[in-house]
């Protein structure tokens, strides 16, 4: 009987095994076992904030009651051949949960706004995707709306970004068949889907949650990806990625010759978008949620990163929205506690800026 109970107990555990290293490599199958169903278009969660998923521990679980959708695979983002007005960015201008910045525009000015979300360093130079769609120089011009995370603005502009390229996005997906076998195998990034499915399976889900509570409540232990909390009286956790001493985060200290290149880049950017494309730059740096909201749990200095930059970009004229300042200045909440996104208040307020900016590019060109 022992055995029997115990050959069961081993082919059961080996079909799960089976099915998640199936599971892994196939989204649906993925999507399949999960409480929360991944966006099939995006693959991400939306349900609460995206910080809450480290650990899932059920006090830091606030639901978004909202559920938008996002512009970006909707039928609203217009075609890129048609767009009065192009924005490129990163997360911050395409939540599912509120309305972001390229539809807001598009609303408001009831003109066609593109727009192109990547969190992928490769792809965060705009001309690869310009090049790609094949699109040409304007006979007038239009505003191009270049948008950054505080933290992720040093990786991007580290160097120039190249104009022109021998492959294009597809070819660089063509690989010889050794190496497909070999990546299908090996999935990359399988620990993060795996411990994905540990916190999110049917099976599981529940425990961990349970663990997780027990662990925080008994121990304070929490990820490490959230190391700096607060629960009350709101809860609140913090993206370690922002509050780090390395490149790009709060503690992490620019010399005065790191700014200047990152701003010479920018300027770059600027004269190959107006002499190629007769675009118009509008370089939209946003201020991490630590630089804005660390005071919550500390009195710590800021490096001061965006004030800096802004000194070095008006030496070299470029057109950008100082955001930053009037985020600083507020009394209110301009961010979400669980999630390191800026909340509706955020958006209008760098809405307003946009347009404000906006007005005066066309005034300049008017005049």
């Amino acid at each position: 009987m022992k055995e029997l109970l115990l050959k069961i107990f081993i082919f059961i555990t080996g079909l799960i095994c089976l099915y998640l290293f199936f599971a892994i490599r196939f989204f649906p199958l993925t999507n399949a076992i999960l409480v929360e169903k991944m966006d099939k278009e995006t693959r991400e969660f939306s349900k609460y904030g995206e910080l809450y998923y480290h650990s899932c521990i059920p006090e830091f679980r606030i639901e978004f009651d909202n559920q938008y959708g996002k512009y970006t695979v909707s039928d609203k983002n217009s075609d890129i051949a048609e767009a009065d007005i192009l924005t490129y960015g990163d997360s911050f201008f395409d939540l599912a949960f509120q309305k972001c910045i390229p539809e807001l525009l598009a609303d408001t000015l009831d003109k066609k706004v593109f727009s192109y979300v990547t969190m992928d360093q490769y792809r965060s130079n705009p001309f690869y995707l310009l090049t790609e769609r094949g699109y040409t120089h304007n006979s007038e011009p239009k505003p191009f709306i270049y948008e950054t995370v505080e933290r992720l603005l040093p990786y991007k502009f580290r160097k120039e970004f190249p104009t022109s390229f021998n492959l294009r996005y597809e070819d660089i997906d063509k690989k010889a068949l050794r190496t497909q076998i070999k990546e299908f195998a090996f999935k990359q990034n399988s620990e993060n889907l795996y411990d994905l499915a540990l916190k999110q399976s049917y099976l599981t889900a529940k425990l961990y949650s349970l663990i997780s509570m027990i662990k925080f409540n008994l121990f304070g232990y929490i990820s490490p990806m959230t190391s700096i909390y607060k629960t009350n009286p709101e809860p609140w956790l913090f993206y370690k990625m922002e509050y780090t001493d390395e490149l790009g985060g709060f503690y992490y200290p620019y010399t005065d010759a790191e700014i200047q290149n990152y701003a010479e880049n920018i300027f770059q950017l600027q004269n190959n978008l107006k002499s190629l494309y007769n675009l118009d730059l509008v370089f939209l740096p946003v201020p991490t949620r630590y630089t804005i909201c660390h005071k919550m749990v500390n009195d710590d200095l800021y490096n001061n990163f965006l004030p800096r930059l802004y000194k070095e970009l008006d030496k070299r004229g470029i057109t950008y929205v100082n955001i930053y300042s009037e985020f600083a200045n507020s009394n209110d909440i301009l961010y979400y506690g669980t999630d390191t996104h800026w909340n509706p208040k955020g958006v209008d307020i760098t809405l307003k800026l946009i347009l404000e900016k906006l007005n005066l590019s066309e005034q300049s060109s008017i005049e």
